[in-house]
């Protein structure tokens, strides 16, 4: 658990299909940076951490932060054209 984190860099921006819980029915196609450097405080302390951390990690984390902000994928994703019918497996 991270609180009030920040981005202190991103880079390497690779476009990759996202989905999410609160769009459960569309997946998309979202442009972010693939390592990412990010400070925040641990719960309950005033203790600050720097978590660097790339791939999958990286992405999930700055799609939480959007959330933080008030967005969803659909927000980010490359353009209407890029936004598909989620697939469901059985």
């Amino acid at each position: 658990v991270l609180v009030n984190p920040v981005v202190e860099s991103a880079t390497r921006k690779d476009k990759v299909r996202e989905g999410c819980m609160s769009v459960p029915d569309f997946t998309g196609d979202v442009r972010r940076p693939s390592r990412l450097v990010v400070r925040a405080f641990l719960p309950g302390s005033t203790e600050q951490v720097t978590l660097q951390t790339d791939a999958f990690e990286a992405r999930a984390i700055q799609h939480e932060i959007d959330h933080l902000d008030g967005l969803l994928f659909l927000d980010r994703v490359v353009g209407a054209h890029a936004v598909f019918p989620r697939r469901h497996y059985l």
